[in-house]
């Protein structure tokens, strides 16, 4: 009896599942985006709202003086599914967020600005196929 015991506790100590989420970057609002506007905002303004950029994205033309021209903020949620039975285990993960380029012109004033905001889209799934 002691046998089948420590037989079924081994067996179940091999079996497993997880589920975790990371999140990480500068946090994105849309209505701070709306705040932007072209040919108005300053560099000053973009850090105001939105604190120091994760990138910065500098000139590179040989007859540029190395000049900031954009700056980069990034978020991602990364959720991933584990499970694991004795000798097998799997994983799968499914990341997204959210992104935006501001633009500025040689005086610091705000160009352009791309945003995209799918931070929220990832989501737990099987690890053995895809959701449904």
């Amino acid at each position: 009896m002691l046998r089948i015991a420590l037989a079924a506790l081994a067996c179940c100590a091999g079996l497993g599942c997880v589920l975790s989420q990371t999140t990480d970057g500068t946090p994105l609002d849309g209505s701070q985006i709306d705040a932007l506007h072209v040919g108005q905002s300053t560099r000053a303004d973009v850090v105001r709202l939105f604190g120091a950029p994760d990138d910065i994205i500098y000139s590179n033309l040989a007859h540029d003086a190395l000049v900031e021209r954009a700056f980069r903020y990034r978020r991602t949620r990364r959720k991933t599914t584990f499970f694991s039975m004795i000798l097998f285990s799997t994983s799968r993960s499914d990341s997204n967020g959210d992104h935006l380029v501001v633009f500025f012109d040689d005086q610091g004033v705000v160009q352009d600005v791309a945003s995209r905001l799918d931070m929220d889209r990832p989501r737990y799934g099987g690890p053995w196929g895809e959701d449904r």
